[in-house]
């Protein structure tokens, strides 16, 4: 039989061959109160405020 035709060869060659890859840092967030919202609309704004500052200085800053 041809490696080709077995389904499970990939998961064989996966398990012999093992490999061990790091994560990346996660990103550093910023301290921030604890807030409450009147809305669940208002806490979305907030969110995406808070995301687009994330993504705007990147994953290096905290």
């Amino acid at each position: 039989m041809k490696v080709t035709d077995d389904y499970k060869a990939k998961l064989r060659l996966w398990a012999t061959n093992q490999t061990v890859v790091a994560l990346p840092p996660p990103p550093l967030l910023p301290r921030f109160p604890a807030r409450k919202f009147q809305t669940h609309a208002e806490m979305n704004a907030w969110k995406k405020a808070l995301l687009r500052q994330l993504a705007h200085e990147g994953p290096a800053h905290g």
